[in-house]
């Protein structure tokens, strides 16, 4: 593909892609929260995932007559793993502070290993458990605040979010490894956008932004988050492994916390910087480790 001869892509360019792709959607925690004063959930992601289609579709209109049954097929089941993660997490969002969010969706890092080993039949390698357990420590440090047992509705919503999202990262792994990702890029946003628009006509009364924060908020989702944010994941994912994508999701709460202390003035403590060295330590540990093993071959 001629994207990706320019990009001279390799493993950690795809690491590197996977990761940027993660901390740019996670500042939908951020921008969702605004854009759903005036708009229900559903039509928040339909609007949102309209205008990024429009916008990745002229960017790369050159693929758009090239899409198969096989790749339609594999953009639905993305495209609707994905709507269901964010309807979701927009809804637990209502009524659950996004750094509790953070952290709930950290749990990736363990949930799609765990899928991975029950569709592929075999267990993960050593490095891979011991970074996902290292990664969702520190997104518990970085994130978790206050000693509350429990779950409410809202975070339940939001952790069951987490499991559709699991299985988007295996079905993309799927589909990146074996369709055009250009095709790829333009169709999972339009099936997104077809279910949210299903769900916003059955289920939510019809508003439109009603300020220029609003507007500003959907636009960023729609640009930030989704336009170069879903569109450079498929392309990162591959040249890595499924489970090495959902270690790399650890930058969503990680950037989130980032965010809340920029935008929302939300307060640098010792266990937040604690768990942003563990969560680079699982990071960065893992290549490095490849690294030697490649040396030493």
């Amino acid at each position: 593909m001629d994207l990706e001869k320019r990009l001279n892509m390799n493993e950690r360019k795809g690491e590197f892609l996977v990761g940027l792709a993660l901390a740019l959607r996670a500042s939908s925690l951020l921008f969702g929260k605004i854009a759903m004063r005036t708009m229900g959930p559903y039509l928040t992601i339909a609007i949102r995932f309209t205008i990024a289609f429009i916008l990745i579709a002229f960017l790369f209109r050159k693929s758009l007559h090239k899409v198969n049954l096989r790749t339609l097929w594999h953009c639905a089941l993305i495209g609707f793993f994905f709507f269901l993660a964010m309807v979701f997490e927009m809804f637990g969002l209502q009524t659950t502070p996004s750094s509790v969010t953070a952290f709930l969706e950290g749990s990736v890092v363990v949930i799609v290993p765990a899928i991975a080993c029950i569709m592929q039949r075999k267990l993960p390698d050593k490095v891979t458990v011991i970074s996902a357990i290292v990664a969702l420590i520190g997104v518990a440090f970085l994130t978790l605040k206050g000693d509350r047992l429990g779950f409410s509705t809202g975070e339940l919503l939001v952790l069951g979010g987490t499991v559709w999202y699991s299985m988007t990262v295996i079905v993309t792994d799927t589909a990146a490894k074996n369709d055009d990702l250009e095709v790829v890029a333009i169709y999972q946003l339009l099936f997104i956008a077809i279910f949210a628009y299903i769900g916003a006509f059955i289920f939510e009364e019809i508003r439109l932004p009603q300020s220029g924060q609003e507007w500003g908020a959907v636009l960023a989702l729609a640009i930030i988050c989704t336009g170069v944010g879903f569109t450079i994941q498929p392309f990162g994912q591959k040249y890595i492994t499924a489970e090495r994508a959902g270690v790399l999701a650890v930058f969503n709460p990680l950037t989130a916390a980032v965010l809340g202390v920029v935008f929302l003035h939300e307060r640098l403590t010792g266990s937040m910087i604690l768990g942003a060295i563990l969560i680079l330590i699982s990071i960065l540990a893992p290549a490095w480790i490849e690294d030697r093993r490649s040396r030493k071959q």
